[in-house]
C-alpha cells in the first residue's frame, strides 16, 4: 500500500498516560504503519509528557520526528509548522489523547486505492470520558460526498481526528494555520470550494476522549464570528445561497448561547447516536 504520514500536535496540558496510549495505537498496535509520524510539541511541556515523546522517538527513530515550538502558538499554527515536515501525498490526523482503532489507516487506505478522486477519508468517533472500552456515545457522519456536502449547511461532516487526506488538496485550501477557532470546519469548506471530494467510512475509526468540559466549550462566541465568516466565503464561492447561510449562522447563533445544561440533553437526544453496546 501506499506510503503515508500522520501529524500530531500536543501541548503542556496533555497527560502523559493519555498520549501514550495515544502514540502506541498509531505506531505499534496498527495493522498498517505509517513510514513517516510527525508531532509537534506546542510550546514547553513538564518532563514526564517528554519522557513519552522520547520513548517512542527511540523505538522509532527512523519514523519519528519532533518538532518543540519555543512558544504555545495553538493547535491551529502547530498544526501549520508540522504540515510543513510531511513528506508523503497522503496524511493522517490525530489528537494526542485518542485512539485509533487497529485498522484504521488499512482502512483508509483501501478508499484511496478504490476511489482514485477522493480526497479526504474520514470515519465515525466513539467518545468516551475516560474509559476507551465503554464510549458512550459515536458521532456519525455522512458517507458520499453529495450528503457530506449537505451536512456542511448545519454542522462540520467530518471528524477531523480519523481523516487521511492528500497533501496537494491542502496546498489547494491555503493549508493550515488561519486565525480562527474553527479550524477543522473552515479547512475542510475551503477545500470544498477548491474541489476535493470527501468520503466517510461508516464505521467507528477513532476512541475520542471528550472529557467533562466538552459540551462547556461550545459557548465560545468566537465560535458564531468565525462559522459567518466561512460561510461568507461559501456564499461568495457558489457553494451557498445567502438565504442558507443566513439560516446556518442562525443555528450556530441559537446553539452558542444555549444553556449548556441544555446542550448536554441535544447531545444526548439528537447530536449523538447511541453506542453498539446501547448505552448514551
Amino acid at each position: 500500500m501506499e506510503k503515508f504520514s500522520v501529524l500530531m500536535t500536543t501541548y503542556r496540558g496533555e497527560t502523559p498516560e493519555y498520549l501514550d496510549a495515544s502514540l502506541q495505537s498509531i505506531l505499534i498496535n496498527q495493522s498498517c504503519k505509517p513510514n513517516q509520524f510527525v508531532l509537534v510539541v506546542d510550546g514547553p511541556i513538564p518532563e514526564n509528557l517528554d519522557n513519552v515523546i522520547k520513548k517512542y522517538k527511540l523505538l522509532f527513530e527512523d519514523i519519528v520526528e519532533v518538532i518543540y515550538s519555543p512558544v504555545n502558538q495553538g493547535q491551529s499554527k502547530a498544526s501549520a509548522i508540522g504540515f510543513e515536515y510531511i513528506n508523503n501525498e497522503l496524511f493522517a490526523r490525530m489528537d494526542s489523547d485518542d485512539i485509533c482503532i487497529p485498522n484504521r489507516f488499512e482502512r483508509q487506505l483501501e478508499i484511496f486505492e478504490t476511489y482514485k478522486d477522493v480526497s479526504v477519508v474520514g470515519g465515525w468517533i466513539a467518545e468516551f470520558d475516560s474509559d476507551p472500552s465503554s464510549p458512550h456515545s459515536l458521532r456519525i457522519v455522512p458517507e458520499k460526498h453529495d450528503e457530506i456536502i449537505k451536512t456542511f449547511r448545519k454542522k462540520n461532516p467530518i471528524n477531523n481526528m480519523t481523516v487521511m487526506m492528500k497533501k496537494s488538496e491542502v496546498i489547494k485550501a491555503g493549508g493550515y494555520g488561519r486565525d480562527t477557532v474553527n479550524e477543522d470546519y473552515s479547512l475542510y469548506a475551503h477545500m470544498w470550494v477548491q474541489g476535493a471530494v470527501f468520503y466517510n467510512i461508516q464505521d467507528v475509526l477513532c476512541n475520542a476522549r471528550v472529557g467533562n468540559n466538552m459540551v462547556g466549550r461550545r459557548n465560545d462566541f468566537r465560535i458564531y464570528k468565525d462559522w459567518t465568516k466561512d460561510q461568507k466565503y461559501l456564499v461568495k464561492n457558489h457553494k451557498h445561497s445567502r438565504f442558507t447561510a443566513f439560516i446556518s449562522n442562525c443555528r450556530c447563533f441559537f446553539f452558542v448561547i444555549t444553556p449548556v445544561w441544555v446542550k448536554k440533553i441535544l447531545y444526548k437526544t439528537v447530536l449523538r447516536k447511541k453506542n453498539k453496546n446501547g448505552k448514551k
